[in-house]
């Protein structure tokens, strides 16, 4: 088995508290070697046939990134939903946690490392709004781009610059295994030098009340949200509510206002009329400019 930053065997409780003193952690064997295999086939195929991989880079040596991966197969419509990661995620976030994304990023051979980023949009050192999952499809290794990060950076109440830092670290971690850290993290992927792709599946979750990255609700085909069980509804985002909107008014099955709450939305496609929370488009916003 390939090293780890983290020990295994950690306990749900030794996991929180590393996630709140260094801003990350490792938990071990959460992808069988079958799913993992059957994963990393798959989204090697994504990385050479998905239009979207090439339609975003511009050189061999950019990361391969495949979005909306739920969309890609039932192999990525459950694995965000890990009983081992997700109570923990919702152990920082709340049980109202969202999906922002659901993706896949790979580092081709000769890739450079990216640079020091957080993904939240605004500091907010000891109230955490976001948590990124890498589950890992080939080892993790110091050589070929495992995650670096600056443990403990989630406590700076600023964004890094664009240089390196004492004390960064690469996060190593066998295959089948879930690196998990705060957005709120300085992090980045590191540099590929070895001949083969690092590959990875991952889901970011946020407070609930944060735009999302992709509208699930809007974006994932009629099949998926059919196969979807309640639980993968919720954290995508398909039952999310307004802070401004009482319980009481919110049909769950939608995922919208209650019509009959709501009268001024009368004939506009919202209410029980909905399909898998997805609307009928208004008259007149087709996105043409009308003056």
């Amino acid at each position: 088995m390939a090293p780890s930053t983290v020990p295994p065997g950690l306990t749900p409780d030794e996991h929180a508290e590393r996630l709140e003193l260094y801003g990350f952690t490792v938990v071990d064997d959460v992808l069988d070697p079958t799913t993992v295999a059957e994963a990393r086939e798959r989204i090697e195929h994504l990385y050479a046939h998905d239009p979207g991989v090439e339609a975003k880079r511009s050189s061999p040596l950019e990361t391969m990134h495949v979005e909306n991966l739920p969309n890609k197969g039932k192999l990525f419509e459950t694995f965000f939903l890990n009983p081992r990661v997700l109570p923990l995620a919702e152990r920082l976030l709340g049980e109202d946690l969202i999906a922002q994304d659901v993706w896949s990023f790979g580092i081709p051979p000769g890739a450079p490392a990216y640079r020091l980023h957080a993904d939240d949009d605004v500091r907010s050192p000891g109230t955490p709004l976001s948590v990124v999952t890498i589950y890992a499809l080939t080892d993790f290794t110091a050589e070929n781009g495992a995650t670096r990060i600056v443990p403990g950076s989630h406590w700076i109440p600023r964004y890094p610059e664009p240089r390196s830092y004492a004390g960064e670290i690469n996060i190593e971690a066998p295959a089948g295994s879930c690196v998990m850290l705060l957005g709120s993290a300085w992090h980045s992927s590191g540099a590929n030098r070895t001949d083969t792709v690092r590959t990875s599946m991952s889901c970011y979750f946020s407070k609930p009340w944060i735009k999302q990255y992709i509208d699930f609700s809007r974006s994932l085909s009629t099949d998926v949200l059919d196969r979807a069980t309640p639980e993968a509804r919720r954290v995508l985002g398909v039952k999310s509510r307004t802070r401004h909107t009482e319980r009481w008014q919110w049909d769950e099955e939608t995922g919208y206002p209650e019509a009959e709450h709501h009268p001024e939305l009368a004939g506009l496609g919202y209410g029980p009329c909905c399909l898998h929370g997805r609307t009928a488009q208004p008259a007149g916003a087709s996105g043409e400019r009308h003056g």
